[in-house]
């Protein structure tokens, strides 16, 4: 399948590993990434301003969060698929990594350079500082590029979720991912937005099945305040509405929770030692997934999300999250249930 407004020149878009035609039996997740990134990961004792901060080469992988979404996924030992915008040398960049990863990817030619992110961490004190660029400039012509491709896409894979992540460049329409979510959802498929401000509103309320904001994006989302994990049951709660079914919100150090029909529950593991936080977010929603794909219980939902989140902060080297360092944090998280949503 090559996806509308693809370029003539452009690598096959299966040219990582060739996705293969499913039923709606798989795969489990399509996602969709129109700003991905190369991603350099530094570590420092201190950082200093003003001179020279000499550091060990950087941690450097793929980024996008739909990307990333995959990438826990298929270490967790589920299935998906990429659809991602790239171009110029990082876009190639991007494939020759994603197709070393044996990952599944179905590029979509970007007029621009592929964005290149730069997170630089302080053992110190445990801040970060994180430089990331808003990506190429789309014009009207390419705009649309990202609905087509996945129009495409959700038709002949016939995914069960389709997750549209992170942020767009500049003249990418505001609607895109509410556009695209309109077709899962026609097509059978149910749909999920991780993204923010109003990216995530506008997709909210043209319907998804499931939201994932992190603290602050969920205040944005709600115009609440959340303080405590009781702020965030109670912002969850009124999140759900319309065909939205279940909503969870991570709150950092302090785990997540979820709220479904049949309640509210908050999930936590112990303290550790942090490492980098890019990917925390999308190893908590691959596991989402796949726990909701399982058919498990909302307290267990969370209880995964929470352990995969977990696992990336203690990942090493190029990997996302590893299968094993996931059921160690699962054994240490602790689920706790918070009542009736209201």
């Amino acid at each position: 399948m090559r996806p509308p407004h693809a370029s003539p020149g452009a690598p096959p878009p299966g040219g990582c590993a060739q996705p293969q035609k499913h039923s709606r039996a798989g795969p489990l997740v399509l996602t969709v990434t129109p700003n991905p990134s190369i991603d350099l990961l530094f570590e420092a004792e201190r950082l200093v301003w003003e001179d020279a901060n000499r550091t060990a080469s950087p941690r450097r992988r793929v980024g996008g969060q739909g990307i990333n979404v995959v990438r826990a996924l298929r270490a967790l030992g589920g299935e998906g698929v990429s659809l991602a915008l790239l171009g110029g040398p990082a876009g190639a960049d991007v494939q020759a990594l994603l197709e070393a990863e044996g990952h599944p990817l179905i590029r979509v030619e970007a007029e621009g350079d592929t964005r290149v992110f730069v997170a630089a961490r302080e053992h110190a004190t445990g801040r970060s500082l994180l430089l990331n660029p808003r990506g190429p400039v789309s014009t009207c012509r390419s705009g649309d590029a990202p609905v087509a491709a996945a129009a495409a896409a959700i038709a002949e894979l016939q995914p069960r979720w389709v997750a549209c992540g992170g942020s767009v460049p500049p003249g990418i329409p505001a609607d895109t991912y509410a556009r695209i979510g309109t077709i899962a959802r026609a097509s059978g498929a149910r749909f999920v937005p991780d993204c923010d401000g109003e990216l995530l509103g506008r997709a909210a309320a043209a319907g998804c099945e499931l939201l994932v904001p992190n603290q602050h994006e969920a205040e944005r989302l709600s115009g609440s305040a959340i303080a405590s994990v009781a702020d965030a049951v109670r912002v969850a709660g009124r999140l759900r509405t319309g065909s939205v079914d279940v909503v969870c919100i991570t709150l950092g150090a302090q785990g997540a929770v979820i709220a479904s029909r049949d309640g509210a529950w908050h999930a936590a593991t112990h303290a550790e030692d942090r490492g980098s936080a890019v990917g925390a977010g999308d190893a908590f929603l691959a596991a989402v997934l796949w726990a909701l794909d399982r058919g498990d219980a909302p307290p267990e939902v969370v209880r995964q999300g929470v352990a995969a989140g977990a696992a990336a902060l203690r990942s090493e080297g190029e990997d996302l999250l590893t299968g094993a360092e996931f059921e160690r944090q699962l054994r240490r998280t602790v689920v706790q249930v918070q009542g009736e949503v209201r």
